[in-house]
């Protein structure tokens, strides 16, 4: 097991040692696995920070955020933002593209990171069976326990794993960045869509999310 991580290790490094870290994408992610004698699949992933993206990029001019907390729903106006402030990660996740696999063993390998790693049901059905897709994020606290040092700079990466009991070949990954340690503010109206947190009140995206299809590479040991 020890050989095997080590092998991942190395190789992930070496792909991410020769990533400009001034161009986009926002955050690199490499994810390789493996099949246990169990049957089950572990997967690692490392994320690394190539940020900062492209200046002056922003939201298109007629974008608009559905408000689900009104009803009915209605269409909040968030075109021409700015996203490009946003360069310290976040929050960091995958969409598997099922809602029928047992997630396990979601951890994080860094000792002193704050982020952690929980199943999430997602945003996305890819079956269109009224069940969400499963999906697993890392984040920061939610309490606000956290500063600027703790979040992922750039040329920074952190490494986490997890497991399946059915093998995903590919997936839907995401990157959340922020320039503050401040990105919800609970006394304004706040949204979420596939740009970032909105924050409708002061009409800024506190965080920007990136996000990338990304194809698992399968370890033969």
């Amino acid at each position: 097991m020890e050989k095997g991580l080590f092998a991942v290790l190395l190789f992930c490094f070496g792909i991410f040692s020769s990533v400009n870290v001034t161009a986009m994408p926002l955050g690199n992610v490499h994810i390789t696995y493996w099949k246990n004698h169990s049957g089950q699949y572990t997967y690692y992933m490392m994320v690394k920070n190539a940020g900062p993206i492209a200046p002056e990029v922003t939201t298109p001019d007629n974008h608009t955020i559905t408000n689900w907390q009104t009803f009915p729903p209605t269409q909040v106006s968030a075109g021409d933002k700015l996203l490009d402030d946003d360069e310290n990660l976040v929050v960091f996740g995958l969409d598997t593209g099922r809602d029928d696999i047992i997630i396990s063993n979601v951890l994080t390998l860094h000792r002193q990171s704050k982020f952690h790693g929980e199943e999430e049901p997602g945003v996305e059905d890819n079956d269109n069976d009224g069940t969400p897709n499963q999906t697993i994020a890392w984040h920061l606290p939610f309490d606000g326990s956290w500063g600027l040092s703790d979040t992922i700079k750039p040329g920074d990466w952190i490494t986490v794993m997890f497991t399946l009991s059915e093998e995903v070949k590919s997936f839907n990954s995401w990157v959340g960045g922020s320039d503050d340690a401040y990105i919800w503010n609970i006394q304004h109206t706040m949204l979420e869509d596939g740009f970032g947190i909105y924050d409708a009140d002061d009409g800024l995206y506190l965080a920007s999310i990136l996000a990338r299809k990304i194809q698992a590479v399968k370890h033969h040991p």
